[in-house]
């Protein structure tokens, strides 16, 4: 199994703070985002491969962060964008690491700039539960202006979402998505099917929306602190929360 970090946006709302400086390496409880998520990965043995996906400004920057880990499993790749108004997207980056890194793997997908408190392992667990069906987090979010930022899903029995829309403007429930993905290989491969038909290759939200009309899709649902930090507010609340 594979995990792809989405780290190739420019996050222009943190600004000045990101305008020469990757937001996924920012530094929250002593140490950068992306090392959160790595400590996580690392309760799922079966993870043999880390893709790192980078924009061409900040690639310097993820390149000398893999270095001082060490890690072989750790590879970053350039996406060859210098700003946002040429940025592949997330899910154009997610096909752009397939290609070039050649995966046909199950593949978890998390965000690069999400602060999610749960235990990974659990959610590979819930992910084995539901037979390798495509698999996201949700959380229960009570504000309606909150949720109008996030993919949100009906639920039905086991979890199994029912419904899916990105950034509604009226959420049909209280159950935020953030971003955190398990799919297995033959869902991967849908990646291109879903861009050939011109669908958005933004919001890796997007691609879970176009899955559940068409096969099973499940939520593994978290009560556990999750954070999606996009502005200076959300940066200075985990910080205030965890530490710089």
């Amino acid at each position: 199994m594979k995990a792809i970090l989405l780290a190739a946006g420019y996050a222009t709302r943190l600004y000045p703070l990101t305008r020469e400086y990757p937001k996924a390496l920012l530094t929250v409880g002593g140490m950068p985002l992306l090392d959160h998520i790595l400590n996580q990965l690392n309760k799922i043995p079966q993870i043999d491969g880390i893709h790192v996906v980078s924009n061409d400004r900040f690639y310097a920057h993820f390149s000398t962060w893999a270095a001082s880990h060490g890690d072989p499993r750790l590879h970053v790749h350039n996406d060859g964008t210098h700003d946002d108004d040429t940025k592949r997207g997330a899910i154009g980056d997610i096909a752009f690491v397939m290609d070039r890194a050649g995966l046909d793997d199950d593949c978890l997908i998390v965000a690069g700039d999400n602060l999610l408190m749960i235990d990974y392992a659990d959610f590979y667990a819930d992910y084995l539960a539901h037979d390798r069906s495509p698999l996201l987090l949700a959380q229960r979010i009570q504000d309606r202006d909150t949720l109008r930022r996030f993919a949100v899903a009906v639920l039905g029995k086991d979890n199994r979402v029912l419904q899916l829309v990105e950034k509604p403007a009226e959420p049909p429930s209280d159950n935020g998505v953030f971003a955190l993905y398990l799919y297995p290989a033959n869902v991967m491969r849908r990646v291109q099917e879903y861009l050939a038909q011109g669908n958005s290759p933004d919001a890796p939200g997007n691609f879970p929306v176009w899955l559940v009309p068409r096969l099973p899709v499940y939520a593994h649902v978290t009560t556990e602190p999750c954070f999606d930090i996009g502005t200076h507010e959300s940066l200075a609340q985990v910080r205030a929360l965890y530490g710089q």
